[in-house]
């Protein structure tokens, strides 16, 4: 959001880029163009078993899967499923007395 508007963010460098056209951006690249990019920042933590879960800013994968259009972003299966009319509801792995569909298969 910027100015009260939606601003959507190319993923790959534009065709008259000069050394990069149609490439995709690294994420230091789209931090960068957020403003979000400061010098010294790695992209993986490098302690990742002291670094806290509540971290945002520690490392520029962790800064970047923070911000608000990464957290609200669909994946393509459920856009494609929610584009036919159907709701798309993602279960937790490996606990199948959560799957309501297990109760149908007892025998």
């Amino acid at each position: 959001m910027r100015d009260g508007g939606r601003i959507s963010q190319p993923m790959v460098f534009p065709t008259d880029h000069p050394t990069n056209a149609d490439q995709p951006k690294g994420i230091k690249q789209v931090l960068n163009e957020q403003g979000l990019w400061r010098q010294g920042l790695h992209l993986d933590c490098k302690k990742p078993k002291i670094c806290s879960i509540d971290s945002i800013d520690c490392c520029a994968r962790r800064l970047l899967s923070q911000q608000p259009d990464f957290l609200e972003q669909k994946s393509s299966v459920q856009e494609v499923i929610e584009a036919a009319g159907h709701l798309c509801i993602f279960l937790p792995k490996f606990h199948c007395e959560l799957n309501f569909i297990e109760f149908f298969w007892v025998q």
